[in-house]
């Protein structure tokens, strides 16, 4: 299974320099008027707050880097900016635009009638998780979504104008999920969303429960793909047990040459030569991919980029991503064509349109709708499993 994660699409950059905290004001964009209430936070993290009486605002505790900013109301369309946390205070002004109770509420295209009860279980399955993830994590509100099914393309979509409320008593997080886009292509067996989700922390005064919740943050955290990103940034690969092996496609064609040039006995010395080749000859009738045995630098894969916080992560074709430290769950072994319970996590990726990731030191990255991945992380990255960008693992 393949699927695209969740990104955000730059809508247009505000460069906002504070180092701690991020403050402005919210007006409406007809009366000029400040707002009250209006739900405001730093999408993938546990940063929000509601606007006072003067429509003002703050978010502090923040780390410098790109994020999305997140204003949004019953009453108003919603707002996001992409903001560069920096180094000086500033004020930033939020114009939101109004909208009738009656278009919010009520999504304005057709959809199909019992769209749950037909559609739930894929929504389910490609976007909480599976069934031992889901057990954990309760959809609150799933009334809330629409779905329309093209039957010429074999595309499912889902969309509303509400926000997706999550439980998940197994991480700890509330999660309050603003979705943007969610689609599943059947021809392709692909999936791609975004959106913008707020963490709030569930609340214990039971120790036991707080370690628990630690220690299956921990656990998740350990070789996802926000382990993978910030590893990548900082340079830690080996460290933290990832490895990258580069995948090569070889065509029918490509697969009876090298047979033909083995075939006729001549010498190889090479050994990455040897590697492709032999690996090429091996492959089965219904494979067309192999994995070259040579680990892949992460200088050739990373660059510097013009944002001093960001670097680039860009590479052609197919890589694969290993972590050396992680064996893959049981539920997950399961659904391999061949059943291999001690096997170590792989995925494999590429670029959908050929052009570079921005990758930042906690974790996130952007034009994520070009990273498609197949393997352990198609499985593993859903809601259930989703982390806030501020987490941080702890000893």
């Amino acid at each position: 299974m393949k699927y695209t994660l969740s990104s955000i699409l730059l809508l247009f950059s505000i460069y906002v320099s504070a180092q701690s905290k991020l403050s402005g004001s919210v007006i409406d964009s007809e009366t000029k008027k400040p707002l009250e209430g209006i739900s405001i936070f730093l999408s993938h993290t546990t940063n929000g707050t509601i606007s006072n009486a003067k429509g003002d605002f703050q978010l502090d505790h923040l780390k410098p880097g790109k994020y999305e900013l997140v204003a949004t109301s019953l009453n108003y369309e919603d707002n996001i900016n992409t903001i560069q946390i920096g180094q000086n205070n500033e004020s930033i002004t939020i114009l939101l635009n109004p909208t009738s109770n009656q278009l919010k509420e009520v999504v304005v295209e057709s959809y199909d009638d019992n769209g749950w009860e037909r559609w739930g279980e894929s929504f389910t399955s490609y976007f909480i998780g599976s069934p031992l993830m889901v057990k954990n994590c309760i959809f609150k509100n799933p009334e809330v979504l629409k779905f329309k099914f093209g039957a010429n393309s074999n595309k499912l979509r889902a969309f509303t104008n509400d926000k997706l409320i999550f439980e998940n008593t197994e991480l700890g997080y509330r999660i309050i999920y603003l979705l943007s886009k969610f689609e599943i292509d059947f021809n392709n067996n692909t999936f791609s969303f975004k959106g913008y989700p707020l963490f709030e922390e569930l609340k214990s005064n039971k120790p036991k429960q707080i370690a628990a919740w630690n220690k299956a943050r921990n656990m998740t955290y350990n070789a996802s793909l926000r382990h993978f990103m910030r590893s990548l940034y900082n340079n830690q690969l080996e460290k933290d047990g990832f490895e990258i092996r580069k995948v090569v496609t070889v065509s029918r064609e490509e697969e009876f040459r090298v047979k033909e040039i083995l075939k006729k006995g001549h010498n190889i010395t090479n050994n990455d030569s040897l590697d492709y080749y032999t690996k090429v000859r091996s492959l089965s009738f219904d494979e067309n991919k192999v994995t070259l045995y040579k680990i892949v630098s992460r200088d050739s894969v990373v660059a510097a980029s013009n944002e001093p916080t960001a670097k680039t992560f860009y590479f052609k074709d197919f890589l694969q991503v290993i972590n050396l430290n992680k064996k893959i769950p049981n539920e997950f072994a399961k659904t391999l064509p061949v059943y291999r319970m001690n096997e170590i996590t792989r995925t494999d990726i590429s670029l959908r349109t050929n052009s570079p990731i921005f990758i930042y030191p906690n974790g996130d990255y952007y034009n994520g709708l070009d990273l498609l991945t197949d393997g352990y992380w198609a499985w593993s990255e859903k809601v259930s499993t989703m982390l806030p960008s501020d987490f941080m693992t702890i000893k």
